[in-house]
């Protein structure tokens, strides 16, 4: 090497080394503020955004190498420019004091108890129990630093002037991030996008959810507007007290109580304005009608007298979420409210009553109310003449995996995922054997549930029993968890995956699991025809937990629909296996990302 080329390495190095100690020095800064004593609770949603801030500045610096093997063709000297204005920001009390007017003083070394540092954030907790290595890492990097955390205290908190100090924080994080390249700056936002969803499903405060979706208005994050909208699904659940998990949510109104501007509205639709169509319902009590001169769909849930207090109260709750489902990840109608008890209408049972869903459809301005949309589900195409390609069928599983993403996310199990569930709506000339039909839109939300509520027994049905998970059957089934939502999930993969009905699989899964299922010409065999218990036990077959590389049955999944489809499918019904608490959403996340990466 030249005498140049080693005076240019030893300068690199010099700035390597000196942006090193100016970013351990942004991370001592971080933990000061936001351990200081006396901000009261108006101080936690400032504390929550640096929580953010220190973490992605953690991440950048893990990703650009800065303490393992740093790249010298960086411009270290412009990044330690950025890292020595962000140090003078967070360590320079007189800055802040001028600046921000925000007064931080030293705590009397006598003071009282009551005076000392509070503890992290219910958000940083969380963030921490997700991301252990995230307190590690700091607190080895204030270790290294050479200095401990000053115990300070706020003399002046001004929560305006605390905004515009995270706003310059997140500029400087920012600047930072800008020297990663386009695959790392991509990682560092999905695993933030990643992170905030998994706080999101545990979080039990409207307050740290708001601090949430207020994050996810910038670019830091990947997919903002799907996570943000399964934040405000989640606070709408926490508003209507529908039970915080683990916890009496009686006893905690402060974290449900909604934010500022914060509403919800309960529509109770009049059944009188309803004009149906059929005579019958269709199976699942479904039906088609017009509601002030919109085409909707209806969706009866039949409930036992004795229960109706508490169900129909559920039937309220279930309509104010489904009315915000907005966002484009979550694959299903937007529900425009609900019909109380219909006198009109009453099913067979005289023990039982119903309640209904309405939902929009989807029209096209140019189709006349005579003519009516046809609702074409899943388990009805499988024998149609047009057979979907392989990148129309992962499209249509990856609408599905995301809508179940969303509904876990916000603390809420949807109980009846299966083909008939599955919905596509044929408008005018835009049919399905034309590849013009809209969807799909997973429906069938009549048991759908908070996490955290009672279950409800659903009604014994032997084809839809076949997507049950089989801990979740019996005299002695489990309460009804995320992972059994995800068997079913994988269920209707799988008949995707073989675009043949899950009986007719299950029919041809045979005794020995060396051998493989076979993909036959669709069946017209009718359902009554088929061997039911056979089929339960072929199901538990295909659940007996060895070495799939080494199941042929599966592997013939993979020949018919890919590898990574094979992959998402046992993820999927072996999801009870890995977390049996059902504490995560690890699988749920992981499918998604599998298919939106699947190429054919």
């Amino acid at each position: 090497m030249s005498a140049g080329g080693l005076e240019y390495a030893a300068g690199a190095g010099g700035l390597i080394s000196l942006s090193l100690t100016l970013f351990r020095g942004c991370v001592r800064g971080f933990e000061i503020i936001q351990l200081a004593a006396h901000a009261g609770s108006e101080a936690d949603n400032f504390r929550c955004k640096l929580e953010v801030e220190q973490y992605r500045l953690m991440q950048w610096a893990e990703r650009i190498g800065l303490e393992e093997q740093p790249d010298e063709r960086f411009n270290w000297t412009l990044i330690g420019d950025i890292l020595k204005q962000m140090e003078a920001l967070l360590l320079d009390t007189r800055t802040l004091k001028k600046k921000y007017r925000l007064d931080l003083v030293a705590m009397d070394a006598l003071a009282p108890e009551t005076s000392a540092a509070p503890p992290r954030t219910s958000f940083g907790k969380l963030l921490s129990r997700l991301r252990p290595d995230f307190p590690t890492a700091s607190s080895r990097i204030v270790d290294e630093s050479n200095g401990t955390i000053k115990k300070l205290r706020w003399a002046v908190f001004d929560r305006g002037k605390a905004a515009i100090l995270v706003n310059d924080v997140v500029h400087f994080n920012n600047s930072l991030h800008g020297f990663l390249d386009n695959v790392n700056q991509d990682f560092v936002k999905s695993a933030l996008g990643s992170v905030l969803r998994d706080i999101i499903s545990r979080s039990n405060a409207t307050s740290e959810l708001e601090v949430i979706k207020q994050l996810l208005s910038s670019s830091r994050v990947a997919a903002p507007a799907a996570v943000a909208s399964a934040a405000s699904l989640k606070q709408i659940r926490l508003v209507l007290g529908l039970g915080i998990d683990g916890v009496d949510s009686t006893e905690h109104q402060a974290q449900r109580a909604p934010p500022e501007g914060f509403k919800i509205k309960l529509i109770q639709l009049k059944p009188h304005l309803l004009q149906r169509e059929a005579p019958q319902l269709s199976p699942g009590g479904r039906e088609l009608a017009v509601y002030k001169s919109k085409r909707v769909l209806v969706e009866w849930k039949f409930i036992d007298k004795e229960h109706e207090k508490e169900l129909k109260t559920r039937v309220d709750q279930l309509a104010i979420l489904l009315a915000h489902t907005y966002d484009e990840s979550f694959h299903s109608l937007h529900c425009i409210g609900f019909l109380p008890k219909d006198v009109s209408y009453q099913p067979e049972d005289e023990e039982s009553i119903c309640y209904g869903l309405v939902f929009e459809l989807l029209t096209s301005p140019n189709l006349p109310l005579s003519i009516s949309p046809v609702i074409q589900p899943l388990s009805t195409l499988f024998v149609n003449a047009r057979r979907p390609s392989l990148n129309e069928r992962r499209d249509i599983a990856l609408a599905l995996a995301e809508t179940i993403l969303q509904l876990h996310t916000s603390g809420w199990l949807h109980k009846g995922v299966r083909s008939d569930n599955v919905l596509f709506i044929d408008l005018g000339d835009s049919k399905w054997e034309y590849s013009g039909a809209k969807g799909p839109f997973l429906a069938g939300y009549e048991y759908a549930r908070p996490t955290t509520a009672h279950t409800e027994a659903m009604p014994t049905n032997l084809e839809q029993e076949m997507y049950c998970h089989p801990k979740g059957q019996g005299l002695t089934r489990a309460n009804f968890r995320r992972s059994f939502d995800l068997f079913a999930l994988g269920c209707v993969l799988l008949e995707i995956g073989l675009w043949s009905s899950l009986p007719e699989i299950l029919q041809r899964v045979p005794s020995d699991s060396t051998k493989p299922i076979h993909k036959t010409k669709p069946s017209t065999v009718r359902s009554g025809m088929f061997d039911w218990a056979r089929l339960q036990s072929a199901k538990t077959r295909l659940l007996q937990n060895d070495d799939v590389e080494k199941r042929s049955d599966l592997a013939g999944i993979a020949f018919h629909a890919g590898k990574t489809f094979q992959d998402v499918i046992v993820r999927c019904l072996y999801a009870d296996d890995e977390d049996p608490l059902n504490e995560d959403i690890v699988v749920q996340k992981e499918v998604v990302d599998l298919l939106r990466q699947t190429q054919f």
